[in-house]
């Protein structure tokens, strides 16, 4: 039995394209999440910058395995393309809807803020 994510998606801060999540956040920013359903869990995932950002940053992977250190949700990882993404994955035995907002706004607003962090911009 698979979960719902759509159904469980309906927030105003919310806007729904294929399987991705699009989350409003504040001062007009927005970040887009990618959904991927698998067996009893949910994987969620945000990019945060591209591959030249990446290249541009050699201390980039001691300070993410830093960061990943001290978060207990989302994690960050340089993908096999070089781009840095946020993950996080969510377990479906009894998720709520307010449990899985809850998610989607924490990683969407940790990458968000990673991304500015970064770049000083909101590009995705």
């Amino acid at each position: 039995m698979t979960t719902n994510w759509i159904q469980m998606s309906h927030a105003a801060d919310f806007s729904i394209e294929a399987s991705c999540v699009d989350v409003s956040l504040r001062d007009g920013r927005k970040h887009r999440v990618e959904i991927i359903e698998q067996e009893r869990e949910i994987v969620l995932h945000a990019f945060v910058v591209k591959k030249a950002v990446v290249k541009s940053l050699p201390d980039l992977p001691i300070e993410i395995w830093k960061r990943n250190r001290s978060v207990s949700l989302v994690t960050f990882r340089i993908d096999r393309k070089s781009r840095l993404i946020a993950e996080c994955r969510v377990p479906t035995p009894g998720l709520t809807s307010e449990e899985f907002q809850f998610y989607l706004r924490t990683i969407a607003i940790e990458a968000d803020r990673l991304e500015f962090l970064l770049t000083g911009r909101d590009q995705e």
